[in-house]
């Protein structure tokens, strides 16, 4: 039996900052660092960064740039413990549902080629392998360029 849980969505503000910073460095093993995410909330019209929550607990968050006609998702996690509940799902569906309301065209994302377990859920999402972006991380890794199509305004291009 699959256990509920109330998982709430809200835009990030820079009390959220320190959470997100604190583990995306634990997750990703960088951050974006805390000015940027200071600089993108108040003052970047382009971000669109949101948290997930539940039982007033800071579970996961994800940062995107509508860059009018599509969108990116630059990143997203979710703390340990709470993978598996429907955290990652609720904060991408959240994104999706903006892009469809703002008719953007395409949403894409970059991803580690060695995460089977984020390949496998953003297939599940309808996202589909576009391209690989060679030596893309740190480690140089190759990134995995997924793009959903969310529908958008194709008839004005």
């Amino acid at each position: 039996m699959e256990n509920k849980v109330n998982i709430k969505i809200r835009k990030m503000d820079i009390s959220d900052i320190p959470f997100v910073y604190d583990n995306e460095i634990k997750i990703f093993g960088r951050s974006l660092g805390e000015k940027t995410l200071y600089n993108e909330i108040l003052y970047n019209d382009l971000a669109h960064y949101y948290l997930a929550v539940i039982n007033d607990e800071r579970v996961g968050y994800v940062g995107s740039w509508f860059t009018l006609p599509n969108a990116e998702i630059l990143n997203v996690f979710v703390i340990e413990e709470y993978l598996k509940l429907g955290v990652g799902k609720a904060l991408l569906c959240k994104v999706i549902d903006l892009c469809k309301e703002l008719d953007i065209i395409y949403l894409s994302l970059e991803v580690r080629e060695s995460n089977l377990s984020a390949i496998s859920f953003y297939k599940k999402l309808g996202f589909k392998k576009e391209a690989i972006r060679k030596g893309y991380y740190e480690n140089k890794e190759d990134a995995l360029l997924m793009v959903l199509d969310v529908g958008g305004l194709k008839w004005l291009f």
